[in-house]
């Protein structure tokens, strides 16, 4: 079978314009201005009172974070259950094996209570790290007995950005629920 050699400029020819209305097409569906992509960034929830606190932003890693001191007694957790409240309802995903607890840290000899919780949005292109910090003072009193002084208020560092590696942050796969078997005589 000897294929013509105008016939081969005819299907080639034929192929390059169909490759060429393709990336025409692609060009003006790429143009077109949706009302929100899928891939935009959410907008970073600001707790009560804290809408003009200014933002550290990087725009082009997606990275926005505020801080601010909470005139609240630790053990509060009131900043938690305002953003559960907020996220949860927008289909954001709390990612942690336990439900979120005070944690004690020392770090150079000084104790913090730190309060940390996670979460990953809908279309698990980004997370929030709510992060809430209670600085201790340990004093050695008399016959080494330790007391401790707690700072007044609660620091709350909030921050959203991309998450790096969005397979990873992928909740474990929840385990099917068990078939009856099939018993056989």
């Amino acid at each position: 079978m000897e294929i013509n050699r105008r016939e081969l400029l005819r299907v080639i020819a034929l192929v390059a314009i169909c490759w060429i209305a393709l990336l025409l097409i692609l060009a003006r569906w790429q143009q077109r201005t949706p009302t929100q992509p899928a891939s935009a960034e959410p907008q970073l929830i600001h707790y009560p009172g804290t809408e003009a606190v200014q933002e550290q932003t990087v725009p082009n890693l997606g990275f926005r974070k505020y801080w601010f001191q909470l005139n609240e007694d630790y053990p509060s957790k009131s900043v938690f259950y305002f953003y559960c409240n907020k996220l949860e309802p927008q289909g954001w995903q709390l990612i942690a094996k336990d439900q979120p607890r005070w944690r004690r840290r020392l770090v150079k000899g000084k104790a913090y209570d730190i309060f940390q919780a996670l979460w990953l949005s809908p279309n698990r292109l980004f997370q929030l790290e709510l992060e809430m910090v209670s600085p201790v003072k340990l004093v050695r009193r008399v016959e080494e007995t330790v007391t401790e002084e707690r700072e007044p208020g609660i620091r709350i560092y909030v921050t959203q950005r991309r998450v790096a590696l969005p397979a990873l942050m992928m909740p474990p796969a929840q385990p099917q629920p068990s078939r009856p078997e099939i018993e056989v005589e």
